[in-house]
């Protein structure tokens, strides 16, 4: 389920200017995985080699614009938020969480994370099965700008994100979610895309 839920402008500000957290060195007994962080952010720019946040379409998500992206897990749960600014006033846009990094193309970011994969789906074959392509079994960070282009989404996932298929990208869409049979899942354009910070998972004990 999607709902709105505004963070502190603040709070966002102050997280995107600050540096990615740095990586703890795996223990040499125990290899840990690298794994995307629980917050990330960045400042949109057009595509350059190493860029963090990437906009496609600059009317839409003109550089500069910031996103904040985190998520929590709880036993049962984890909870996904993402704040944007600068960006179109007044306009909806689609989110989605991606399997592949950003790239130079829209496309680069790959699929939708899914929890339960779609069997039917593949390279150049997007799921749209409303039985998979829904916010229960994928993260949907739909929002609506305010007049200053302000943004902001929360999801509940009732999961935790399988470390086996990490979901290294944000992508941000050129309109809401659809939700019919053969269309689900799809949201428009790819306008912009945030590369998640990494880090590495605890190691086994």
């Amino acid at each position: 389920m999607i709902l709105a839920a505004p963070l502190a402008l603040a709070a966002c500000s102050a997280a995107v200017a600050a540096p990615a957290a740095p990586s703890p060195s795996p223990s040499a007994s125990a290899p840990a995985a690298l794994l995307p962080g629980e917050v990330s952010g960045g400042t949109f720019r057009s595509w350059a080699a190493g860029a963090d946040a990437v906009t496609y379409d600059t009317a839409a998500v003109p550089e500069g614009a910031k996103i904040l992206f985190s998520t929590e897990e709880t036993d049962d749960t984890t909870v996904v938020r993402l704040t944007a600014l600068g960006l179109a006033p007044s306009r909806g846009y689609g989110a989605h969480l991606h399997l592949n990094p950003c790239g130079k193309l829209p496309d680069d970011a790959g699929p939708h994370y899914q929890q339960e994969v779609d069997p039917a789906a593949g390279p150049g074959k997007p799921s749209v099965d409303p039985e998979y392509a829904n916010p229960e079994n994928e993260v949907w960070l739909d929002f609506t700008t305010d007049a200053h282009g302000t943004g902001a989404a929360t999801a509940e996932q009732n999961w935790h994100f399988d470390a086996g298929r990490p979901a290294w990208s944000v992508v941000l869409h050129t309109e809401h979610t659809h939700t019919d049979p053969g269309e689900a899942g799809q949201a428009g354009a790819r306008v912009a895309c945030l590369t998640r910070h990494s880090q590495y998972s605890k190691p086994a004990r």
